[in-house]
C-alpha cells in the first residue's frame, strides 16, 4: 500500500514540504551564467570563396580565410605559419598532422558558431 507521504512528495523543484515555489527571478539567477547565443550564417559569398580556394588546391588559405571570418586570430596565425612552412619546404606531407589538429579546433568552433556548418564543411 502507498503511503500518503509518498503521494504528496514535492520533489519536482527539490524543495522541502511547505517551502515556497521558485520564482522566475530565482530561475533566472540560477541560469545567469549560461548565456545562449543564436548561431549565425557565414553566407554564400564567403562559402563560395572558400570553395574556390579549395578547388585551386589552396587548402591552407581556405582554412585561414574561415578562421579570419570567425574572428579567431590564433587559428588565423597558425594557418598562416603552416602556409609559410609549406612554401619553404615545398612539401605538405610532414605538416599534415599539425593541420589535422588545427582543423579539429577550427571545425569545432565553426560548428558552434554557424548554422550553415554543413555547407561550410562541404566547401572543403
Amino acid at each position: 500500500m502507498i503511503k500518503l507521504k509518498k503521494l504528496i512528495k514535492e520533489s519536482a523543484w527539490d524543495r522541502e514540504f511547505g517551502e515556497a515555489l521558485p520564482t522566475l527571478e530565482d530561475i533566472m539567477n540560477q541560469y545567469n551564467d549560461e548565456v545562449l547565443t543564436e548561431k549565425k550564417e557565414l553566407g554564400g559569398a564567403m562559402i563560395d570563396k572558400i570553395y574556390n580556394l579549395t578547388d585551386r588546391n589552396a587548402h591552407n588559405m581556405a582554412r585561414e580565410t574561415l578562421a579570419k571570418a570567425m574572428g579567431s586570430k590564433v587559428l588565423q596565425k597558425n594557418y598562416a605559419a603552416l602556409s609559410t612552412l609549406h612554401t619553404l619546404f615545398r612539401d605538405m606531407n610532414d605538416l599534415m598532422d599539425a593541420r589535422h589538429r588545427l582543423d579539429k579546433m577550427l571545425f569545432a568552433q565553426a560548428k558552434k558558431m554557424y548554422s550553415d556548418y554543413d555547407a561550410i564543411y562541404g566547401a572543403f
